[in-house]
């Protein structure tokens, strides 16, 4: 049984976006992305145990991420929206 962020805070929804939601758009791995959680790479906001990533900085990074020269830390799959 699971649940939407989305019915618990509408307003966090359309400026955050859920860790999952944010590695399946990215290709990156969860866990790398807790780790930028942890090390302050993005605003967050938590709900219980759900951290919620601002998005505009998650586009930032993944922009800065795209035109860097080391593509090893790059997002590994370009989403269509992206």
């Amino acid at each position: 049984m699971g649940f939407s962020v989305k019915c618990l805070v509408p307003e966090f929804t359309n400026e955050y976006i859920t860790v999952r939601s944010a590695a399946e758009f990215s290709g990156y791995n969860q866990q790398y992305l807790r780790r930028l959680l942890r090390e302050g790479v993005f605003r967050t906001k938590k709900i219980g145990q759900i951290w919620l990533i601002d998005q505009r900085d998650f586009i930032d990074y993944l922009n800065d991420a795209k035109q860097s020269k080391d593509q090893r830390f790059g997002p590994q799959v370009l989403n269509k929206y992206y």
